[in-house]
């Protein structure tokens, strides 16, 4: 059985600023061109694999968030340095194979923000249904 996306995830940390965390989970609803329609269009809701991207402030934040995206999260995931001085360190990654529901993505968008501010401020930045 495929686990649910929202358990791939902790519970939000009470370290979190849950005014700054609902801003960046309405602004990724608001500019994410995937939502619970396309999976449902692509009927991979019992088993779906999913990218996401974070901006970390600095190499240490980046490198915390890997190892953190890497051994707490289990997800696949890698660093970049910035390409330019405006811009951030980057760390993207991918789910495991996860089934999905419309609360559990969600639930996981949130929870994965909320990871990404708990590691030293680093943001989501977006996230997106990988097809074949």
């Amino acid at each position: 059985m495929t686990t649910p996306i929202q358990d791939t995830v902790p519970e939000v940390s009470d370290d979190v600023d849950l005014d700054e965390l609902t801003e960046i989970v309405d602004e990724l609803t608001t500019m994410n061109s995937d939502d619970w329609s396309t999976i449902e269009e692509n009927g991979v809701a019992g088993g779906a694999v999913l990218e996401f991207a974070f901006s970390a402030p600095n190499e240490e934040a980046a490198t915390d968030l890997l190892e953190g995206v890497r051994d707490d999260l289990g997800y696949a995931a890698n660093a970049s340095e910035p390409e330019g001085e405006l811009d951030d360190w980057t760390v993207r990654g991918t789910t495991s194979e996860v089934s999905v529901t419309r609360d559990g993505l969600a639930e996981w968008v949130r929870r994965l923000a909320a990871y990404g501010l708990d590691q030293h401020g680093s943001v989501l930045d977006g996230w997106a249904l990988l097809l074949d």
